[in-house]
């Protein structure tokens, strides 16, 4: 006979789901809604994303680099705006730096007056470790940016 968890019996009013392997109790939450492994991912929310980074560009044509998600979160960004304060630039390209690795996501090519920002609209999703580039085709060595994401925060499963 299949194996039932918890180790003890559970109370006769206590539903059973079948896993493949064995039954299991089906938890609850304090409300007395089910609780669904992995249901957390489905439509978490730990706070609104509003992150602003300035810097000074990385040399001429450079990047300026964004935060990262801490330990334990997820960030779902829709929006990025970019642009440099300094001079005007004809190019922002955006990627994810990852592992030390780039993956370009979009390439804005107009001409940008100073402070002139690109905007980047639709999902992005950062794991912790992750950051965003832009870079700025025309930019200058010295040239003040400033980057800001707005999105969801998401926590990881447990």
């Amino acid at each position: 006979m299949p194996e039932i968890l918890p180790n003890h019996v559970p109370s006769p009013r206590t539903p059973l789901v079948w896993d493949g392997t064995r039954y299991r109790a089906v938890r609850g939450h304090t409300d007395g809604t089910v609780q669904v492994r992995g249901e957390d991912q489905l439509i978490s929310y730990a706070g609104a994303l509003r992150v602003a980074t300035t810097g000074v560009i990385s040399g001429a044509g450079g990047y300026l680099a964004t935060a990262s998600p801490g330990a334990g979160l997820i960030w779902k960004v829709t929006n990025i705006a970019a642009r440099d304060g300094t001079t005007a630039t004809t190019q922002h390209a955006y990627a994810v730096f990852q592992a030390a690795t780039l993956y370009w996501f979009d390439e804005i090519i107009q001409a940008f007056g100073v402070n002139a920002a690109s905007i980047y609209q639709n999902e992005l999703w950062l794991d912790p470790g992750d950051v965003v580039r832009v870079y700025f085709t025309g930019g200058l060595a010295g040239d003040n940016i400033e980057i800001t994401m707005t999105g969801h925060i998401m926590t990881l499963e447990v």
